[in-house]
């Protein structure tokens, strides 16, 4: 699976995340808007008004602060998306084998499952119980080397 693919807003945390976003930018904007339409700080400083002129020039300038910041939040926003787990929802596993069922019914490791819906990667090792289970030998030569505890 592609990472496009994975990144589609097809998470319900992510479409959230989303609306959030666009509701912040509408907010933001309105509010530079308005601040230069109606002259707020006039009536909030009681401070002279300001000239049409000056507050165009103003309006430019905030503008162009507001777009840096945006694609700013935009690109922080897409990172964060690519580090979210996009698994959400019951996954229905086998009890002892811990294989999970995919939706065309098919049985795939855990590994494999998570690895193709989710940004996640697996790496193995071994479990010090496993290790003394299993190799009872290397498990006393590391426990005396102080790599592992009892």
């Amino acid at each position: 699976m592609k990472l496009k693919a994975k990144l589609e807003l097809k998470s319900k945390t992510l479409r959230t995340l989303a609306i959030y976003q666009f509701v912040v930018i509408l907010l933001l904007f309105s509010l530079t808007l308005g601040n230069e339409i109606f002259d707020i700080p006039h009536y909030f400083f009681n401070s002279a008004p300001s000239s049409i002129s000056q507050r165009y020039h103003e309006v430019i300038i905030e503008f162009f602060i507001f777009f840096i910041v945006m694609a700013i939040q935009f690109f922080l926003l897409k990172k964060l998306y690519r580090r979210i787990r996009l698994l959400e929802g019951f996954i229905p596993i086998y009890a002892i084998c811990k294989k999970i069922r995919n939706k065309e019914a098919q049985w795939d490791q855990m590994e494999n499952y998570i690895t193709e819906h989710s940004l996640a990667q697996f790496s193995h090792s071994i479990c010090p119980e496993c290790l003394k289970k299993y190799y009872p030998e290397e498990y006393e030569s590391l426990l005396l080397e102080g790599k592992i505890r009892k």
